[in-house]
């Protein structure tokens, strides 16, 4: 059959960088073999909606599947939903092509699945968080489709969801089909190709999707086979900068140190960022990681105060945070972002204090090093800890439409900004000047 595989389109001044769709890489190469198979990205076309136009009259395709990765911008000082966009996508191909059979997976689909199936009639099948094994079947199956599993499908005038399947043998897997994107496209933006070293997430932060989406166990890529995957982003597409898309890089701890080490021993020459829990890091990690090519130290503290951190369902303490301070300071070649909350359900007074205290100290002890400084509010998502707070708080009710942003508000009347400039004292100028520089932007992830 012929297969087009596209990303969802984004829009114009989207805080998001130009991403290569892994994703469809990956459900692309379980197919390749037995199809006819395309992909294309909107994201990186000047006229999206004109070359959608081209593509479809070129391919004229059976099957199209979308992955609807981003549901919106999820950082609070930018509230921007892509679901216009991708309305807009699904039902310009079917308009053009509607004996074609649209097929919509990714993360931001299987948050909201048979919300969007009912409100998209557009859409034939979904398929819920992990699609390889799916959506491979499903090909096989298309005239019975009951048989695959982490379906949604039509019957009966109903949206129904066939069954959870197990989980993808992500090591087992073939490495992901670039070749069929223009990679010189993403060779154009650094660090704009993703490289997976595991699935599943064990931590609990009351306000992420990934358990829900991928599970809390671990599924482990050989360290061999993630530094395959690297060598053959180099030898054969040119591309020397890339992000690990994982949750958390540095857990399971020796899983990570195994991957650079690797790196280390076939001397590739890559430059790398990733997510780290502060707990879990050491200054001989750091030090054996940024020799391995990582360029940033991404961490994710959230909160500020013990108190928050618990509040937030974290496992960790502001002493692990300030370790990370003292490390990236002392260290050679080590950068960082960090990336914070406000507006919490519990413990604003405490957390704000403690902001207050440790913004300042990590702009003085990093300085240049620090990339990245961002402050937020959390968007509520179904399945997640928060959604309940926010429900048994009256912020929200079950008829609330959460397909568009909303970001958790709490009724305390702690106003940051006002404060800021009195509790900073010495500091406040050059932190003021800092968050007026960093406000709205929003490192990748």
């Amino acid at each position: 059959m012929r297969i087009l595989l596209s990303s969802s389109y984004l829009g114009r001044g989207k805080p998001e960088p130009v991403i290569l769709p892994i994703g469809l890489a990956y459900l692309a190469s379980l197919i390749i073999d037995d199809h006819e198979v395309h992909c294309w990205d909107p994201n990186v076309v000047e006229d999206p909606a004109k070359e959608l136009l081209k593509v479809l009259d070129k391919i004229d395709p059976e099957i199209v599947g979308i992955s609807f990765r981003n549901i919106d911008s999820v950082f609070s000082f930018y509230p921007r939903s892509y679901y216009p966009q991708f309305v807009s996508m699904a039902r310009t191909i079917k308009q053009r092509v509607p004996s074609c059979k649209l097929i919509v997976g990714g993360a931001g689909f299987s948050i909201f699945p048979k919300e969007i199936m009912q409100r998209n009639p557009e859409i034939d099948f979904g398929i819920f968080s992990e699609g390889e094994y799916s959506f491979a079947e499903l090909l096989k199956n298309i005239d019975n489709p009951e048989k695959v599993k982490n379906l949604l499908l039509r019957k009966n005038g109903k949206v129904v969801f066939t069954e959870r399947g197990e989980p993808v043998d992500f090591d087992s897997l073939t490495l992901p089909s670039r070749e069929l994107f223009d990679m010189a496209l993403y060779r154009e933006n650094p660090y704009s190709t993703g490289v997976q070293s595991k699935r599943g997430c064990c931590f609990n932060c009351i306000y992420c999707l990934h358990r829900f989406f991928m599970g809390s166990s671990y599924r482990l890529r050989s360290p061999r086979k993630v530094v395959d995957e690297i060598e053959e982003l180099v030898d054969k597409y040119g591309v020397h900068s890339f992000y690990f898309t994982d949750p958390v890089f540095n857990f399971p701890v020796g899983h990570g140190q195994k991957i650079c080490r690797e790196i280390l021993k076939r001397k590739i020459d890559v430059q790398w960022e990733a997510t780290f829990r502060p707990e879990l890091i050491n200054a001989e990690f750091m030090k054996e990681a940024v020799r391995a090519g990582c360029r940033l130290f991404d961490f994710s503290p959230d909160g500020a105060s013990n108190e928050a951190m618990k509040a937030l369902g974290k496992d960790f303490r502001v002493e692990h945070v300030e370790r990370t301070v003292d490390l990236i300071s002392r260290i050679e070649g080590a950068n960082v972002a960090y990336e914070f909350l406000y507006d919490l359900p519990s413990n604003n007074a405490k957390h704000v204090t403690g902001l207050l205290r440790l913004f300042p100290k990590i702009m003085l002890r990093c300085g240049s090093k620090l990339r990245s400084l961002t402050l937020s509010k959390m968007r509520i998502y179904p399945h997640t800890p928060l959604y309940n707070i926010a429900l048994e708080q009256g912020k929200i009710n079950e008829k609330t439409d959460l397909i568009y942003p909303v970001h958790y508000e709490s009724e305390s009347s702690i106003n940051m900004t006002n404060l800021l400039p009195y509790l900073l004292r010495d500091s406040s100028i050059v932190f003021l000047k800092f968050m007026k520089k960093i406000q709205g932007q929003r490192y990748r992830r």
